[in-house]
């Protein structure tokens, strides 16, 4: 589906969704200025047309940085499929001696963790089908975040927040399923 925004006197877009996600995150835009879309009778305020604040605050419930979240989300956005939709970031608690922290991402098709390293970054990349098991861990060191994949692999991330943790197992969970 795609948007129209009115804003400063001219129209512009059309937009699909992420790209309107984006324009409002960049700040282009405002929940206040007007969207229109096919169906609708008339110009609104975006906010009225759905909830820009459950997309923006989804992956920021469990106290995450919004920068760290928002520099995640701008660089998996790039690498997804166009219908693939981020549900979730976590991401560890700061380091000292590392400059962005690991991170797992939920997708409606995958489970991908992206860890940082002095050379770059690096990604895993697992199909919600190749998901055998998620679980958290608490212990004197912190939280750990663990999966097991078909072929055995155990895969952990450590220090993750514990409440984002729990909703990134409790996602996890649901995707198995799904």
């Amino acid at each position: 589906m795609e948007f129209l925004i009115y804003k400063d006197n001219e129209q512009h877009g059309p937009y699909e969704q992420q790209q309107l996600l984006h324009v409002l995150q960049d700040g282009d835009i405002s929940r206040k200025d007007l969207i229109f879309r096919e169906g609708q009778m008339d110009w609104l305020p975006l906010e009225q047309v759905f909830d820009v604040e459950e997309v923006l605050t989804h992956s920021m419930n469990e106290g995450q940085d919004p920068a760290v979240v928002v520099d995640i989300y701008q660089h998996m956005n790039g690498l997804i499929s166009s219908h693939e939709q981020i549900f979730y970031i976590a991401h560890q608690k700061p380091k000292m001696l590392k400059h962005k922290p690991d991170c797992v991402v939920v997708t409606n098709e995958r489970l991908i963790i992206n860890r940082q390293g002095l050379s770059g970054s690096r990604m895993e990349d697992y199909q919600w089908k190749d998901v055998l098991s998620v679980q958290m861990s608490e212990g004197l060191m912190g939280t750990t975040f663990k999966m097991l994949d078909r072929n055995d692999h155990v895969v952990q991330v450590d220090d993750l927040p514990k409440p984002q943790l729990e909703r990134l197992c409790q996602l996890a969970q649901e995707m198995r399923v799904a």
